[in-house]
């Protein structure tokens, strides 16, 4: 029951997680949508100035998608290429916003792009034509678009990872318990029981069992051995060689005999692999 509920709790985390970063990033958004408008109101309220226009109402900033935002001005003006390069740039450095973005000048109501130039990131990346050749007096629109982010499936990574950290955890935890480990002297636990190989006994909470000496040879080599294949062959030649008799049938018998005692424990299974051996297995 405690491992059903361990894993119903590592695969609800990853689900939790996305969600609290998808919330947060829609709170993120909201916001930064906000602030890029005042910042590209800003951006309006420059170019009208450079354009010797400081009492023209700056238009409402139009958002078109998640990356392009289009800056309507509402006078008409003529702007030399070099000085709207500078005045957006100044702007979108002062306000640390993304300083790899497009930008298109649309001549109104026609629509069309008349200067346009890409901002890379570096200067050598940089694409700025036409610097040269002042614009006559018309209506301008500008159109910004700003470079997909490249960090939009950063919620799904740490899921991700959460997940692959919880299963990992989770496996090791169960190998962990699956595994003998020392006790007080030389005990092991094995399941639900207590191994004491030098009292010759095996306990199972208030019930103690005794273990003959071959059984407790046996059970030595099974628990350094959990859930890992033991040959017949090994098992024969560590328990009777040194008595000079190697009898299959007294194997068997006492195979039998331990995993009788090993019945108390649900989770334990001495289990007989057809033609190589014996495993013995501790199942969550």
């Amino acid at each position: 029951m405690k491992w059903k509920l361990y894993w119903i709790v590592v695969l609800l985390l990853p689900v939790l997680v996305l969600a609290a970063f998808m919330h947060r990033d829609s709170t993120d958004a909201e916001y930064k949508k906000a602030r890029e408008e005042i910042i590209l109101r800003k951006v309006s309220h420059k170019l009208l100035q450079a354009a010797g226009d400081s009492s023209s109402r700056v238009p409402e900033i139009k958002k078109i998608s998640e990356t392009e935002y289009l800056l309507p001005l509402e006078t008409a003006i003529s702007f030399h290429p070099d000085s709207l390069v500078k005045t957006i740039s100044q702007v979108i450095q002062q306000h640390g916003l993304s300083n790899r973005y497009m930008v298109n000048v649309l001549e109104q109501p026609a629509n069309k792009i008349v200067f346009g130039y890409a901002m890379i990131g570096s200067e050598q990346e940089n694409i700025i034509p036409c610097l040269g050749r002042e614009q006559p007096i018309a209506k301008y629109s500008v159109l910004i678009r700003w470079e997909p982010g490249n960090n939009s499936g950063t919620a799904f990574w740490i899921a991700g990872i959460v997940l692959a950290f919880g299963i990992g955890a989770g496996l090791y935890l169960k190998r962990a318990r699956q595994m003998p480990r020392k006790e007080e002297g030389h005990t092991l636990s094995i399941g639900h029981y207590l191994f004491h190989a030098e009292a010759q006994e095996l306990h199972f909470g208030e019930t103690i069992l005794s273990l003959t000496g071959k059984e407790t040879k046996l059970l030595q080599i099974f628990a350094i051995s959990l859930n890992e294949l033991v040959d017949r062959k090994r098992l024969q030649k560590e328990v009777w060689e040194d008595e000079g008799v190697i009898v299959g049938r007294s194997l068997d018998m006492y195979i039998s005999k331990l995993r009788k005692k090993l019945e108390l424990d649900p989770a334990v299974h001495l289990i007989n692999v057809h033609g190589k051996g014996y495993k013995l297995e501790v199942r969550s």
